[in-house]
């Protein structure tokens, strides 16, 4: 989605959901993760409520951000998709918009309970 804002040059807001983790269970089997390892994609068995994808009740707090907006372009640089300009305005953006999660993680964890707990991105 960053790739798409840069080329459209449209701005980006940061949201964070608190408690969205805690709406599902998850069953974590070793298989499972070895076969994900293997075929590249997540295969995740969940449930919520009597056993169905019916989520538990869970109070849930949303953060937004302020607008990142793409990088400027500067005079005479290519703006195609495959030009190394173009890789680091995406990249400069990411970085921007990972950057703006963390701080309203950080900013709001105390007004959900979740003092302890830290963000980590990957």
């Amino acid at each position: 989605f960053i790739r798409m804002a840069v080329k459209h040059n449209v701005p980006v807001v940061p949201i964070y959901c608190f408690g969205s983790t805690k709406m599902f269970k998850r069953l974590q089997f070793s298989f499972l993760e070895y076969l994900s390892k293997m075929l590249r994609v997540s295969i995740c068995l969940f449930f919520g409520r009597c056993g169905l994808p019916i989520p538990f009740r869970q109070r849930l707090l949303y953060v937004m951000g302020e607008p990142i907006f793409p990088p400027a372009i500067t005079e005479g640089n290519s703006t195609s998709e495959s030009s190394e300009e173009f890789s680091r305005r995406v990249n400069e953006m990411h970085k921007l918009f990972c950057d703006e999660l963390v701080r309203l993680f950080d900013q709001y964890k105390d007004s959900y309970g979740w003092g302890r707990k830290t963000m980590r991105l990957l």
